[in-house]
Order: C-alpha cells, then sequence, then structure tokens
C-alpha cells in the first residue's frame, strides 16, 4: 500500500537551497534549460505549511481552501499563477489525505498546467535552508543541492538589494549578513552529518568551471549533462518568464545574458577596509572551511574564537525565532483570506 501511494502522487525531488543572493535563480534557470527538469517559481510552502499539516490525516474541501490560501502567499507569483478555481478542482478530484499528497496533488496541478508532468520536478527557495529536516519528513528521498557563494560577496548583493531594488528582503548591515550567511552554512553542516544525500558546491565554481561542475552535478540529480544548459540558458523562453521584468532588470541582471567568471571577489574594490575586517573577522572559520581567501590575520581572527561561538549560538536562537514568527504570520494571513471571502460569499 506505501508503494502504491509513492507512484499515486508523485512530489519534488531536487531542493535548491542557500544562504541567499548566492546563485540559485542562475542555477535553476540552467537546470530548466535541460529541458528535462521542470523548476517553478520560488516556494517556500512545504517548510511553512507543514507545522501545520503535518498530523492531519482527514482533509476536506474547507482544507483545501486554506491550504491555497496559504500557497498562494508563500509562492511567486501568487501561487504559481494557478487560479483558486483550478487547484481546487484538482485537490477535490483526487481528494490528498496527507500532508505530502496534498503537496504532491498541488505540483502536479502545476507541472500539468505548463506541460512538464513527464518532467523531473524541483523547488528552490534558498531559505529552505534552515527548513530541510521539514523537506525530508515530506519526503525521505528527497535531493539537496547547496549552493555557497563567498559570503563577502553575498554580502554586497544584499546591500544591492536595499539600495536600488523596489523590492527589500534579505539581512541588512554587516554584521546581520554574516552571521545570516554563516547560520545557512552551519544549518547544511549540522544536517550533513545525518543526511548524506546533499550536493555542495560554490557560485564561483559555476561560474568558473561549468562544464566539470555541471556534469557532476547532473549526475547527483539524475539527468543528463548538456553544455547548451550552461551556455544558452539565456535564451529559454521559460525561464524568461519565471522572473518579473522589474527584478530581472534590477537584481536578476546576470540572468540575461551568459556565466559570467568576473563576477567573483567583488568585495575587493567594493569594501572598505573597514568593513573587510570585521566581516573576515566574524566568519573566519566558514571564509576558511569553503576555501576562500582571507586578508584579515590569523591572530586576530584566534582572539575573536569564544566571542564567535556566543554569537553564532545568539544567531540561530534569533533565526530560529524569526522562522516561527514567519510560520505563524502565514498562516494566520490564510486564515484571515478564508474569513474574508467567506464573508463575501455571505
Amino acid at each position: 500500500m506505501k508503494t502504491q501511494a509513492k507512484l499515486e502522487y508523485k512530489i519534488p525531488n531536487i531542493f535548491i537551497v542557500s544562504s541567499g543572493r548566492s546563485g540559485t535563480s542562475l542555477l535553476t534557470s540552467i537546470l530548466n534549460a535541460s529541458q528535462q527538469i521542470n523548476i517553478p517559481y520560488e516556494s517556500d510552502f512545504i517548510a511553512r505549511a507543514y507545522p501545520f499539516y503535518k498530523h492531519k490525516t482527514n482533509f476536506n474541501h474547507k482544507d483545501y481552501q486554506q491550504i491555497f490560501k496559504l500557497f498562494k502567499e508563500t509562492s511567486q507569483p501568487k501561487g504559481w499563477g494557478m487560479s483558486e478555481e483550478y487547484l481546487l478542482s484538482i485537490l477535490d478530484k483526487k481528494n490528498p489525505q496527507t500532508f505530502t499528497q496534498v503537496f504532491g496533488t498541488i505540483c502536479e496541478a502545476y507541472h500539468q498546467s505548463v506541460g512538464a508532468e513527464n518532467l523531473l520536478w524541483g523547488i528552490k527557495a534558498p531559505v529552505l535552508i534552515a527548513s530541510i529536516d521539514r523537506i525530508i519528513k515530506v519526503n525521505e528521498n528527497a535531493k539537496i543541492v547547496h549552493i555557497v557563494r563567498d559570503g563577502r560577496d553575498v554580502y554586497l548583493s544584499y546591500k544591492n538589494v536595499h539600495d536600488k531594488s523596489k523590492i527589500k528582503f534579505g539581512p541588512r548591515g554587516l554584521v546581520s549578513n554574516a552571521l545570516y550567511w554563516i547560520d545557512g552554512l552551519r544549518r547544511i553542516e549540522e544536517f550533513g552529518k545525518n543526511y548524506s544525500n546533499i550536493y555542495e558546491f560554490s557560485y564561483e565554481d559555476m561560474l568558473n568551471n561549468p562544464q566539470e561542475e555541471f556534469k557532476q552535478l547532473c549526475d547527483f540529480i539524475g539527468i543528463e549533462y548538456i553544455p547548451e544548459m550552461h551556455e544558452n540558458y539565456f535564451k529559454s523562453q521559460t525561464n524568461k518568464e519565471l522572473v518579473s521584468p522589474e527584478l530581472m532588470n534590477s537584481i536578476h541582471t546576470k540572468l540575461k545574458g551568459g556565466l559570467d567568471p568576473k563576477n567573483t571577489k567583488k568585495y575587493l574594490t567594493k569594501m572598505s577596509k573597514s568593513e573587510l575586517f570585521w566581516y573576515e573577522i566574524i566568519a573566519y572559520p566558514y571564509l576558511k572551511k569553503y576555501g576562500y581567501e582571507i586578508h584579515t590575520s590569523s591572530f586576530y581572527s584566534m582572539l575573536f574564537y569564544p566571542l564567535r561561538l556566543i554569537i553564532y549560538f545568539l544567531a540561530r536562537l534569533f533565526n530560529d525565532l524569526r522562522y516561527s514568527k514567519r510560520d505563524r504570520i502565514f498562516y494566520k494571513q490564510s486564515l484571515a483570506l478564508m474569513s474574508e471571502n467567506m464573508n463575501e460569499s455571505h
């Protein structure tokens, strides 16, 4: 019976995560260009909804209505572009009775709507780096792809978002950026001790040696490596539709052209000496672990070792509280939207 359920409810198997501003959108575009996998708009629905539906085994139409509201709030653009009428019709027809089945039915509805039901399915959302445990509980065979980028360039990228983009997101300030980057890497590090189905590679290697990197990544994912996927990804119409023109022209400009090996080490010219010093003091262990060049004396780095342990611990507590608050906010929003709709119908 268990095997039958797995066949009946197909669910995404590839999950792309990062600490943000690390090339997940670029990676998604490249993989989609292989025409063997389909990764929709960004969505962290699986993480936000799981705490509230993980034990439920008797879903009905009213539950599906509420789930649609939550899915719409946590998946761009507004529920992967699916109408409530369309998605509810499929949920009612298949009548899934566990959260895993509900999630699979939602994904099936989307992929049917775009003709991608026979491709491999994936999910992309950097923030899922903090919810890998939830992903595995929904799909025990999930493959996690983690892309890491030099934290100093990540800091500059987030700074650019807050300075130039109309849509603001992510941590502000050097310290919060450094701790957010580190906490994501620590979560991957800790989870990887007990879960081996994680593939990790760097943004810089993807730009500088795409052929070798994508051969290995495709082997992990289970698709055929095709050079055109990273050579001509920017010509894919599917990818052009996955990012709004506003974001394409502000924070995702690199999706419009080919891979640019020069888009690395921007911190060397765009960070002040003071910024560079303090970032490296905070992030020294993880810059070193991932092989990034360090410009601050190791003597100063050792002096700050005890303080790092404290601030890493506090950063984890803060982020856990923030993610928990995020769960509750989205859930309450879905309830409020459903209540509004019920009032309007009466």
